[in-house]
């Protein structure tokens, strides 16, 4: 595409429309005229294919896949081919789509004759979670005598993985990268002796009657006892809601001055607090399994473990969005159980703020609760209150209305609360910046005290 450059609209604006002017004012021959024009005219038509000529042996290469987190700058390194240096005059652009920002993304590098291979750089903060593709690079090439423009658009494609931003939780993350193996910065102690068989061994005195093995003792004729070890690989599912209701944004954004890059809305913080939930389970030798649903099962995978698993949960929940549909508890627990036999540790990231959604969940949920140990975690609000728990006084009528509003909302909180508990299933409401560390420390209590 070929288009006038600034330089030869300057030139007919200045100096080609006063020139012929005064030539007319003046009376000069036509023919002279004429003449003047064509030879104008010619020239300028020459100097066309030179613009064109520059941009085709030109070729652009960039990464294939780029990965960064949201809020984080990354540079995008390309290669920039300009054979023989034919070229020496070019502009370089990319057109970055909503949710990658660049301050420049139109580059102007500098062409060298005997230098080949130019490197192109581009700063860019990635503002969403998601996936994104750059398709075409623009190039801009200068004909020989800077009449004309020519515009071509390179086939490219650089895929840009943004994956939630976990730095936030560095405090959550740092003693789970110092444990040495063990529960916690110190050592923890056990409660129980464990439940997977070790090995056997005579019987000694003060050991108990239950763990005689009577059959192995009549073998043998002489007290033969079993001796038992901690679970060492156990099975952990979280369940992601990614319904409406996972949709709704998080009202303590406007209280931190770095709003623009934090989690916006539950789904969000759900991802985020699975993610260091896979961390955390990794560190301690566990399987880690990832089960998203809404109005129906969406994915299913199965709990295993090292850094390959842990960048597939990823690639499935950095693209994750939210359905405008009702969640259908039912049709998640039905798929738990046929397809999940092993008892394991289920934790639900879940909104039961609505009365109809938490009954369905408290019917249902008790099928699970029998075979394997079931967390249920959401995102709380601080409105969600007893309406005389808070000390400062009630100045209006409309904040009067909230907190009875906020008292209805916690009665029957703690109702689910209470069925929920004669079920066996422990229900946690946290608030947005508690959620990723109530999530870790939940499941760290469940390992303390071997309920898997």
């Amino acid at each position: 595409m070929l288009v006038p450059s600034n330089r030869l609209l300057l030139y007919t604006g200045i100096l080609g429309i006063p020139l012929f002017t005064l030539l007319g004012l003046a009376e000069a021959p036509v023919v002279a005229m004429m003449g003047i024009a064509v030879l104008l005219l010619l020239l300028v038509a020459l100097d066309a294919p030179s613009a064109a000529a520059s941009l085709q042996a030109l070729k652009v290469k960039l990464p294939e896949t780029i990965r960064t987190s949201k809020g984080r700058e990354v540079v995008l390194e390309g290669t920039l081919t300009n054979p023989g240096g034919r070229c020496r005059w070019l502009r370089v652009g990319l057109g970055f789509p909503d949710g990658l920002d660049c301050e420049r993304p139109i580059l102007n590098p500098t062409l060298k004759k005997d230098l080949e291979n130019t490197r192109l750089h581009w700063t860019l903060k990635a503002t969403e979670r998601g996936n994104y593709l750059l398709k075409r690079v623009h190039l801009e090439g200068r004909s020989r005598l800077g009449l004309w423009h020519a515009r071509r658009a390179l086939p490219c494609k650089t895929e840009f993985r943004v994956y939630p931003d976990l730095t936030r939780e560095r405090n959550v993350l740092a003693p789970l990268f110092f444990r040495r193996g063990v529960i916690g910065i110190h050592h923890v102690r056990q409660i129980g002796k464990g439940r997977e068989f070790e090995q056997l061994r005579e019987y000694a005195p003060g050991d108990s009657y239950d763990d005689i093995f009577w059959r192995g003792t009549a073998k043998r004729r002489f007290p033969v006892t079993k001796m038992f070890q901690l679970e060492r690989t156990q099975e952990v599912y979280v369940a992601i809601d990614a319904s409406r209701r996972s949709a709704r944004r998080l009202d303590q954004l406007a209280e931190h001055p770095d709003s623009g890059f934090l989690a916006k809305t539950h789904l969000e913080r759900f991802i985020q607090a699975t993610l260091v939930l896979a961390l955390a389970a990794e560190q301690q030798t566990d399987k880690f399994g990832l089960i998203v649903f809404s109005d129906r099962v969406h994915r299913i995978i199965p709990a295993g473990g090292g850094r390959s698993h842990y960048n597939t949960i990823r690639d499935v929940l950095y693209t994750l969005q939210a359905d405008p549909v009702s969640p259908d508890f039912e049709d998640v627990f039905i798929h738990i159980g046929n397809r999940l036999r092993h008892r394991s540790l289920m934790i639900f990231l879940t909104d039961l703020g609505e009365p109809w959604l938490s009954e369905q969940f408290v019917e249902g949920v008790g099928l699970v609760a029998r075979r394997h140990v079931v967390l249920t975690h959401m995102l709380g609000q601080k409105e969600i209150a007893p309406l005389f728990g808070k000390s400062d006084q009630i100045k209006n009528d409309e904040e009067l209305y909230s907190r009875l509003a906020g008292q209805l909302l916690w009665n029957d909180l703690q109702d689910t609360t209470r069925l929920l508990k004669q079920r066996g299933v422990h229900l946690t409401s946290s608030l947005q910046d508690n959620l990723v560390a109530d999530v870790v420390n939940e499941y760290l209590r469940v390992k303390k005290r071997q309920l898997i």
